[in-house]
């Protein structure tokens, strides 16, 4: 596995993959390309073999001057609950702890994405607050926060 800085040729993979995963909620190619230009982290997670795969990849902003808020984290479901996920959610953390301004992250998460919410509790992310049609779609999302000590 190699976790590398996403770039402009990685952005039709992004694209298929957040489609494939995300559907009706899924980000737009243009704010996919503008958060490669504009982000805290845009990480990619690749299978090393002949050729590298991407398999999975995180977009990290900072929505506040002591904050780091993960609007986008997917794996491909080919290579889920492989311990991926593990991978690549420790070494953004790892990374955002980096930044010594950065006291907590953020995420919002679909309720009923019971993978991904025990998968963010594993790393002690605490839901703070449910947030009613946070999505495209009108699903509800859990707002999560991991504070730094």
């Amino acid at each position: 596995m190699t976790i590398k800085d996403v770039n402009l040729k990685d952005l039709k993979v992004i694209i298929k993959l957040e489609s494939l995963i995300f559907k009706i909620n899924a980000f737009k190619e243009d704010l996919i390309k503008k958060l490669i230009k504009e982000n805290l982290l845009f990480l990619k997670l690749e299978k090393n073999g002949i050729k590298k795969q991407l398999i999975g990849f995180v977009i990290t902003i900072k929505d506040r001057k002591d904050r780091a808020n993960i609007i986008n984290f997917l794996i491909d479901p080919k290579h889920q609950h492989k311990g991926y996920g593990s991978i690549l959610l420790n070494r953004t953390i790892q990374k955002i702890k980096e930044f010594n301004n950065i006291r907590s992250i953020v995420l919002n998460v679909q309720v009923n994405n019971l993978a991904a919410i025990n998968l963010y509790k594993k790393f002690n992310f605490q839901i703070m607050q449910k947030i009613e049609n946070y999505y495209q779609s009108k699903e509800d999302a859990f707002l999560m926060e991991m504070m730094f000590i």
